[in-house]
This record gives C-alpha cells, structure tokens and sequence, in this order.
C-alpha cells in the first residue's frame, strides 16, 4: 500500500485533490494530510476518512508521494524546510500555478533520486472531474523517461484530461499573459467601475450579451479568492513585463481619445486585426454558440411556463422536475413554492 501525503495550509485546492486520490486509488493507498492548525483540520481528515498529522516532516520521511499543495508565497519556503526529509525513489509534486521557483527548489533540497514532477492542475477545486481540463506537467528530460511519470501521464489521459508538458520557464511566461494579464485587466475593470460608483445591475438593460458575458467574467474573478490572485501576481516574475506592455496599451489608447486621433486608433485596430487574423473568425464562433445556447435556454423557459421542466444542476449534477409556474428576471417560479436560478440549471 501507497502512502501518500498532502501538506496543505488553507481551504482550497488540496481538499480536492484529497478527494480525487481517494476516489481514485481509495483501496491501494493511505492518504495523510499534514497541516499547521489541529482545530479545524482534523475534522476535514476525518470527513474525507484520512490521517491527519500536525508532524509534516515525521510523515513526509516514509512517505511514496509528497504534494506540496500550499499558497504560491509558501511554496519554496516549504520545499526548502521538508524536501530534504523526502523517501529515496519517492516521488514528489507541488501544484501551485508558478513552476520555475518551485522546480529550481525541488531539484536543489529533493534528495538524488527522487522523482519531481512540478504540475499547475489549471482548474479551481469546484470541478466534478477532470475530464476537459488542462493540466501542466512540467518534468525535466530525465523524468519524461522514468516508467513512474509515464504512468502517471497516461493515467490523467485515460481521465480525459487535456495534459500539456512544458518547461518550468516557458510555463511561467505563457501564465504571466493566461492569468496575469488576464486577470489584472479583470481587476482594473471592476476597479474602474468602483471608482465611477456605475450601475452595473442597471446597465444590463442597455447592454448586449458580449457586454454581459464580460460583466459575468469580472465578478467571476472578483468573487473568488483574492489572496490566490495576488500570489499568482506577485510570485511570477515574467508578469512586470506584461504589466508593463499593458499600461503603455492604455495610455496609447488613452492618447488617441483625448488627441482625437482617430486615425491611430483605427490603425492600432486594424493593426491587432492582422496580428490574429488566423483566431479571429474561430472565436467569433465561439462566443456565437455561447449566446445562442444562452439564448435557447431562455426560449425553452417561456415555452415550458404551465408545463412539466426538466432541470439540471451545473453544479452537483442533480436533476429535478416540476411545474413551472412563471419565467421572469431569469428566475424559475416552480409551483412547489421553489424560485431557481436559471444560471444555476440547465434545462434538459
């Protein structure tokens, strides 16, 4: 029997992962969680039917697998207390969403041996499988021929997960466009919008689906975990020089506003049209069939007011049947006194 032991220090992604392993391997493993705080954790071992150990180091010595699955912020400082302690052959995995820090620290403290395999799971601890979803592996040209990584990677495939294999270095470049530019700009918008104090609930009866599902993208990350989102900003140090790309794009814009220039306006346009020509009528699509099953979503509702719904939960899959009694706001009236969302279902 394997053991297996995941050092977590807050309410996130390694609660997943706790779950998956012991849905997945339950029979052939012993899963310990090892953390900082007693009081609330123990019970999370308890309801998941795993080992809990306050004694990180005293576990991680007899251990198979190790999963560093701790903030950003912590990750080296972790791997340099604890990857010195780890088992000869064992393998050892840290999941945070920068890679090169992490991997340097691996292969610096991990004793001769020891199988590192750096991986960023692309997904937040919500998902119900991994089927569909990106993750990076980012293993040196020595693990992509060791039997154990093979396993592991045809494994994630058999689950229908999209894997990406990468180095450490090019991982953390794409990221620091993928999230950080991404992300700042989502934080710049709801920002912006604060400052104005604009009507954002208002604004929607004026405003196209583009508008909404972009509206829908910025409370999206504005109402996850904040602390998440700093580390990934601050512990990557590819993203200044995207930070840096993004601010003169705004102040040339700016520019042109104020200028009136609109014939650099029209050219920077045209100009980034070129640039993605090849992408530009694919995701024209795309966001097409998005509004369209948006769209018939809401068409099915009114047609089904008085009449038996089908409705699906996108979120714990659970399905349900009634009456529907009225459509309005996007709200679903059933006549079981039930009021749903109907972003939250999907009507089958």
């Amino acid at each position: 029997m394997k053991k297996i032991i995941i050092i977590g220090w807050t309410d996130g992604f390694w609660k997943w992962l706790a779950s998956f392993i012991l849905k997945n391997f339950k029979e052939n493993i012993n899963l310990v969680i090892t953390w900082r705080n007693e009081e609330k954790w123990k019970q999370v071992a308890t309801d998941l039917w795993c080992k809990f150990s306050l004694n990180t180091r005293e576990e991680i010595i007899d251990s198979d697998i190790t999963i560093f699955a701790v903030p950003i912020a912590y990750t080296v400082k972790l791997i340099k207390m604890y990857a010195s302690y780890l088992k000869l052959w064992s393998i050892v995995f840290d999941v945070t969403s920068v890679k090169k820090e992490p991997s340097q620290a691996l292969k610096k403290y991990s004793p001769a041996g020891v199988l590192i395999i750096p991986t960023h799971p692309m997904f937040g601890p919500f998902v119900s499988s991994i089927a569909g979803q990106i993750i990076v592996l980012t293993p040196d040209e020595q693990t992509i021929k060791d039997e154990r990584y093979k396993k592991l990677r045809k494994f994630l495939i058999s689950k229908n997960a999209k894997v990406i294999e990468e180095t450490p270095e090019n991982h953390d470049k794409m990221m620091a466009v993928v999230q950080g530019l991404t992300h700042i700009n989502m934080f710049v918008l709801a920002e912006t919008m604060k400052k104005l104090q604009f009507d954002i609930k208002k604004s929607f009866d004026f405003v196209s689906p583009i508008y909404k599902l972009i509206i829908s993208s910025v409370w999206r990350y504005v109402g996850q975990n904040p602390k998440l989102y700093a580390d990934i900003q601050m512990n990557n140090s590819e993203i200044i020089k995207v930070h840096k790309k993004f601010m003169e794009s705004i102040s040339d814009f700016n520019k042109y506003v104020v200028e009136k220039d609109e014939e650099s306006f029209v050219k920077n346009i045209e100009q980034s049209k070129e640039y993605f020509k090849d992408e530009t009528e694919k995701w024209q699509i795309y966001t097409d069939k998005i509004i369209f099953l948006l769209a018939k979503q809401i068409e099915k509702a009114w047609k089904l007011v008085w009449k038996e719904i089908f409705l699906e939960n996108i979120y714990t899959k659970e399905k349900k049947s009634w009456i529907l009694e009225k459509f309005e706001n996007r709200k679903l009236f059933l006549d079981s006194w039930e009021i749903l969302e109907l972003d939250k279902f999907y009507i089958i």
